[in-house]
């Protein structure tokens, strides 16, 4: 028979495992929603179909495949727990997607990503973590969108300064175009912008919208 001690270290190994996969987990969520504000691609849904096709090409999916993996994983460790196991797999994936998501969203609205990001585009982060807020995991935003803050109003739109310090863009608004929350813009507003460039710095929006903060 096993001493006692051995099944105590097990369950301690076990627990400590948990709580490490699901801070990774955690940790992993808050980045992709971070990335998505970032690049403006959570605000473009609101624009229907092709809002949709291009929030779907912005998703980190490198992100996203290590969310599953992981979730696999801290599902595989709970289920030694009898509050976990005597429950069906369904019901304990789901709380444990709702967990992660939840937390994810909590994490990002803090300025944590933003200062880390700060520190990895001024190369102030060791080489694991500047990794991380580099390119392999941070997806492109499509060439349609554009995220900015104004600069100027025109008299058919106005002129942001891009977020991915890309320069200024002038952007057009017509009847066609879609604006879930009106068209009262100002200097200083944060908006994204889905569209078709005309020339090298103007935009033909397709819609636009303040981003979601």
């Amino acid at each position: 028979m096993r001493p006692r001690w051995h099944f105590i270290l097990l369950s301690a190994l076990a627990a400590i495992g948990a709580i490490f996969v699901l801070l990774a987990l955690l940790y992993m969520a808050s980045l992709s929603l971070f990335f998505l504000h970032a690049n403006g691609a959570l605000s473009v849904p609101a624009f229907g179909g092709r809002g949709w096709f291009s929030f779907i090409r912005s998703i980190p999916w490198l992100l996203i495949l290590l969310i599953v993996i992981f979730a696999v994983l801290l599902e595989i460790v709970v289920r030694r727990y009898a509050f976990v196991y005597r429950k069906s797999l369904l019901l304990s994936a789901v709380i444990i997607v709702v967990v992660t998501f939840l937390g994810g969203f909590l994490i990002a609205a803090t300025p944590f990503h933003r200062q880390m990001a700060f520190y990895a585009d001024h190369n102030e982060l060791p080489p694991p973590l500047a990794f991380v807020y580099g390119a392999p995991f941070r997806a492109p935003p499509p060439p349609d969108i554009y995220h900015g803050i104004i600069l100027a109003t025109t008299t058919d739109g106005f002129i942001i300064v891009d977020q991915n310090g890309a320069g200024t863009t002038t952007v057009r608004i017509d009847g066609r175009t879609r604006l879930p929350d009106g068209v009262d813009f100002s200097v200083g507003t944060d908006v994204v912008v889905v569209g078709d460039r005309i020339g090298s710095s103007t935009v033909q929006a397709f819609g636009v919208r303040e981003s979601d903060e």
